[in-house]
């Protein structure tokens, strides 16, 4: 059986494992209080603030507040109750894939459907044999959660020709990267947009010349278009920032980048921030900050709003602030998406809302609760798009 190779999930499984291993050790290395609530908090004086500034603050404020759903053209599900559909996590193992998976299932018991949920078990030669299983069943939908199509080719094409849609969630931007053929769409957020709000806070926050480090993981295609979406902000609202680019690969993180971090924090002592693609980087880097004795100057803007990263930032611990997106609202989004397939409509932007988080907004909210954190609107609002209410 292979390993898990390249997908989002890897970098999901990481923090599920590393969170706990590395609690104590954050919490050992005591905090800092920087300023972590809007962008019009802690920035840098006028005259030393980038040519940009006014729009980061617009795009910071506006990300802070709770994300309204945005509703597309209606799809009847009452006339397509009675489908059956498989669910494939890339494994349920990690708390963010099963929650999407769940709120699939969720929605899709809302209209009628029996959806079967299977574990993927982070091995591409599972993902595969259970897409051919569900082309065996003559199911009616598939939608793979964290299971990046592109690792399956072969039964992706089989579920083609077999008349079958699949949706692919949680591992591309769907209105960037290209669609495996024989997929029907991403129902993800948008990465580059995500990349942005990173960079948006520091130009909020920071100096014309920040100097930014910036980890990226080109294993994921997601992540390569998130960091495209941090260049091309720097670019136009900052052009005097320095951006610093390092990649990193998820499978040696936990080993590699803590020293990776302090060794590129001594080869530029005017990085005053660092932007990990993904949380699970961030789990590293904090310490890292930390250790270096750092946590004063060094400040980290992360992305995926996991728990312990927006615990993290609710303290004020080096960490200040994470882009994040809805797992349950995720799961319902590819439902919708699916019903489209079934339904012989087109693809339609899957309006999963990023929310960015600083201490503000954080102040007295569970940090595992979704709908705390994102509204839970979302599901009578897709009922009445989809005419069930």
């Amino acid at each position: 059986m292979r390993s898990l190779p390249t997908s989002a999930l890897c970098r999901r499984a990481v923090l599920g494992v590393t969170a706990t291993v590395t609690g104590a050790a954050l919490a050992a290395c005591g905090s800092t209080t920087a300023g972590t609530g809007g962008a019009k908090d802690a920035a840098a004086p006028a005259a030393k603030t980038a040519p940009g500034r006014a729009t980061a603050v617009a795009a910071v404020d506006k990300a802070m507040a709770t994300p309204v759903f945005t509703a597309n053209p209606p799809v009847d599900m009452g006339k397509l109750a009675g489908k059956r559909i498989t669910v494939l996590a890339s494994t349920l193992a990690v708390p963010f894939v099963a929650n999407i998976a769940k709120g699939a299932r969720e929605a899709a018991g809302e209209i009628g459907w029996k959806a079967t949920v299977v574990d993927g078990k982070g091995s591409v030669t599972e993902w595969s044999r259970v897409i051919n299983q569900a082309v065996v069943q003559k199911v009616d939908g598939i939608i793979t959660v964290g299971a990046s199509p592109a690792q399956m080719k072969p039964a992706i094409a089989a579920a083609k020709k077999a008349g079958i849609p699949v949706v692919d969630t949680l591992t591309a931007d769907q209105s960037r990267d290209p669609l495996v053929p024989g997929t029907f769409a991403h129902a993800s957020i948008s990465f580059y947009d995500s990349g942005r709000l990173q960079a948006d806070y520091v130009i909020a926050h920071g100096t014309r010349d920040a100097h930014v480090l910036i980890f990226s993981d080109n294993e994921f295609p997601g992540e390569v278009t998130r960091v495209q979406g941090m260049r091309d902000e720097f670019t136009k609202l900052c052009p005097d920032c320095k951006l610093t680019v390092q990649d990193t690969q998820v499978a040696t993180i936990g080993t590699d980048l803590q020293r990776t971090t302090q060794t590129l924090l001594r080869r530029d002592p005017a990085i005053a921030w660092v932007l990990p693609t993904y949380d699970a980087q961030g789990i590293y880097v904090v310490p890292a900050i930390k250790s270096a004795g750092l946590a004063d100057k060094v400040k980290v803007v992360g992305s995926d709003a996991v728990s312990a990263n927006l615990d993290l930032v609710a303290k004020g611990d080096v960490q200040v602030a994470d882009v994040g997106e809805p797992d349950t609202w995720s799961g319902w989004a590819g439902v919708d998406m699916l019903g489209r397939a079934l339904a012989g409509q087109r693809p339609v932007p899957p309006n999963i809302p990023l929310r960015l988080f600083g201490a503000g907004n954080l102040k007295g909210v569970d940090t595992q609760d979704t709908g705390a954190l994102f509204g839970s609107s979302f599901r009578d609002s897709y009922k009445k798009v989809w005419g069930l209410s």
